[in-house]
């Protein structure tokens, strides 16, 4: 058991500050969009998306800050909030971007 719990704190460190980074960059990235790309690319509005990529990096900022506790990357919320943002991520985003390149 010494050898095993110094790993399981190093992985749940690193998921807890890999979820961070992943709902700032989610939340800074739907923030930055024109309004009008959503309605384009036929997706939630952009008040809609950036409530729940901003609630998602709340939730990641306070499981790096306690990552052993209810916002931990071992909780349901912390895995509710990785989808969240992995939803925007990987299907809105692209999405927006081929909207505002002009490919739609």
């Amino acid at each position: 058991m010494e050898l095993v719990n110094p790993v399981i704190i190093a992985i749940t460190w690193v998921l807890a500050v890999g979820g961070a980074l992943i709902g700032v960059f989610a939340a800074v990235d739907a923030v930055s969009r024109r309004p009008d790309a959503f309605a384009a690319a036929d997706k939630q509005t952009k008040g809609a998306w950036s409530g729940i990529t901003v609630a998602c990096a709340a939730v990641f900022a306070f499981g790096v800050i306690g990552p052993f506790g209810v916002f931990g990357p071992q909780s349901l919320l912390w895995l509710a909030a990785m989808v969240g943002s992995l939803v925007y991520l990987f299907d809105v985003r692209p999405r927006l971007r081929e909207v505002q390149r002009g490919r739609w």
